[in-house]
């Protein structure tokens, strides 16, 4: 088995941000392997690295 290593980056307002999160979240299975974040005034930049389990739908 290999695995299979993906990195998501998401930029913006904290709100905006989550919402994404949530989006991918409900429409992708992954085992999330690290998470960053970092912010700059009112933004916020996101990194996941994940690993796809497998496709929802």
């Amino acid at each position: 088995m290999s695995l299979s290593v993906r990195c998501l980056v998401l930029r913006g307002l904290v709100k905006e941000v989550e919402e994404d999160v949530n989006k991918f979240l409900a429409t992708h299975d992954v085992n999330i392997l690290h998470m960053t974040q970092s912010e700059n005034g009112e933004y916020l930049s996101l990194t996941l690295l994940y690993e796809e389990l497998s496709p929802i739908g």
